[in-house]
């Protein structure tokens, strides 16, 4: 019995003192270091080398580095992806985005919401989207801030303006979501089943799963109509998804700017002191087989706004897309 007694009891210490993960700065930087070795897809497709960044920064990096110091390193090295589905998190701190465009709000401020509402003789708003018919023209506007249950409403938009000479989905600034929503409801925009995109997911350090095909599926009544989408460096994730389907309908035209180039799924880890980051385990191809991670998806008509012209309440984009829609039914 006393020996019985004693084996509990030290089974008891054994578990009670179970060592923690390691916290020291150079272990979380190990961590993180290897995790995105193991589990981060698209090195190649933004030509980084990664085993080439660890020489560099594993020796800035000591145990008596403060939290500041720890977080200054790891994000310059993760800034070498310039990926914005890639960030690191901690209490205190803002955000950090390695992607060079977002985290420097480049040309942030030639999209601006209250500008393009003025372009509207009326408006309906939900969650994440509104929309209505442009002042003066026979064409619907409709903008989408991210992807979710808000693209159900792109059926009801649509009955509402059966009969316009265009319309106009606008993405700019699409913070991404769940591009299965949208894949559900743009199917009015064809007549038969189109291949969009192939992805894999990243499962060992040199292997993935097999590739899988996303399409888009006819639904509802087609709509043989004039649409132009637009889209600028801010239109991300399931925001580029979306982009990467409609641009493969006949009727539609894509204006603005280039896409964000982050359209792999984003994945979240958490590091032992608390600190959380994001990464990409997934490689992505277009129907034409080729990657655009880093890239972005360029318009087929490139417009971009001023700032000057913003002020006025000029949006040199819409102006064009008016005029392009307008002359596209003339022709």
């Amino acid at each position: 019995m006393k020996k019985l007694i004693v084996i509990l009891s030290l089974g008891l210490v054994s578990c009670q003192y179970e060592p923690e993960p390691q916290k020291s700065p150079m272990e979380i930087f190990e961590n993180l270091w290897e995790t995105f070795y193991n589990e981060y897809a698209p090195f190649e497709e933004r030509e980084v080398d990664w085993e080439a960044l660890y020489d560099v920064y594993h020796t800035k990096v000591t145990n008596s580095a403060s939290d500041d110091e720890l977080f200054a390193i790891l994000s310059e090295m993760l800034a070498h992806l310039d990926d914005g589905h890639v960030t690191l998190t901690a209490p205190g701190k803002p955000i950090f985005n390695a992607n060079t465009i977002i985290r420097n709000k480049v040309d942030d401020d030639l999209f601006r919401l209250e500008v393009v509402k003025s372009y509207l003789e009326s408006r309906k708003e939900g969650d994440g989207y509104f929309y209505g018919k442009l002042k003066g023209e026979d064409i619907a506007y409709i903008y989408f801030e991210h992807v979710a249950e808000n693209f159900f409403v792109l059926n009801t938009f649509l009955s509402e303006f059966p009969k316009v000479k265009g319309y106009v989905l606008d993405l700019r600034h699409n913070e991404g979501g769940d591009f299965t929503y949208s894949f559900s409801e743009i199917g009015r925009f064809t007549d038969k089943k189109v291949s969009i995109f192939k992805s894999k997911t990243k499962n060992g350090k040199v292997t993935y799963t097999d590739w899988h095909e996303w399409s888009v599926f006819p639904k509802g009544t087609y709509i043989n109509t004039p649409v132009v989408v637009l889209t600028d460096r801010y239109t991300i994730s399931a925001g580029e998804r979306t982009v990467m389907a409609l641009r493969e309908f006949p009727t539609v035209t894509v204006v603005g700017d280039t896409t964000s180039g982050a359209h792999g799924t984003m994945i979240g880890r958490e590091l032992a002191n608390g600190w959380f980051y994001s990464l990409v385990p997934q490689k992505v191809l277009m129907s034409d087989e080729k990657s655009y991670e880093g890239i972005g998806i360029a318009p087929d008509i490139r417009v971009i706004n001023r700032k000057d012209e913003l002020r006025r309440g000029i949006e040199n984009t819409l102006d064009y897309t008016i005029k392009y829609i307008n002359e596209a039914k003339n022709r």
